[in-house]
C-alpha cells in the first residue's frame, strides 16, 4: 500500500472495539504485509486550525483545510493512535466493497505527514521504523 493513500473503511474497528465508517491514511508498511495507518476526523474541537503538523499538541495531528483539495471537509489526521493492519485484509476489503480508495495526498504532503507522525510521542519505535522504510520521495 502506498504511503499517502486515503481509504474509506466501512465498519472500521477502533482500539476500544467500537466500529464506524472511517477515513484512513497510509503512513508506511513492511514487506511482511503490515500497513501502518492513521485515522482522520473532521471534528476539530481538540485541534488548531492551522495547516500542517501539530505533533507537539496535546492531541497530535496534521491538519488539511478543505481548501487544500485533499478532503471534502476540514480534516485532521490523528497522530495519537496508530493502527497496524494486514495488507491482505485491506486488499480483500477493496475487492468486496468494504473499503474504498478515495485518493492520495501527493508525495510532498505525504512526506510532511510522515515526518510529523514520527514526531508524535504516541508512535512506537517499530512504527517509526515502518515509516522510515517507506518515506515518500
Amino acid at each position: 500500500m502506498t504511503p499517502g493513500t486515503i481509504y474509506l473503511h466501512k465498519d472500521f474497528v477502533f482500539q476500544d472495539g467500537t466500529t464506524k465508517d472511517k477515513y484512513l491514511v497510509v503512513l508506511g508498511n513492511l514487506n511482511d504485509g503490515t500497513v501502518l495507518v492513521a485515522k482522520t476526523t473532521s471534528q476539530g474541537h481538540h485541534y488548531r486550525i492551522d495547516f500542517g503538523c501539530q505533533s507537539a499538541n496535546r492531541f497530535p495531528a496534521f491538519f488539511f483545510p478543505v481548501s487544500s483539495g485533499r478532503f471534502k471537509k476540514n480534516t485532521w489526521i490523528c497522530l495519537s493512535e496508530f493502527y497496524e493492519l494486514n495488507e491482505n485484509d485491506l486488499v480483500q476489503g477493496l475487492a468486496t466493497g468494504g473499503i474504498f480508495r478515495i485518493g492520495h495526498l501527493g508525495n510532498p504532503f505525504t512526506r510532511d505527514l510522515q515526518f510529523c507522525a514520527k514526531g508524535s510521542d504516541d508512535i512506537s519505535a517499530a512504527q517509526e521504523a515502518m515509516i522510515d522504510g517507506s518515506l515518500a520521495p
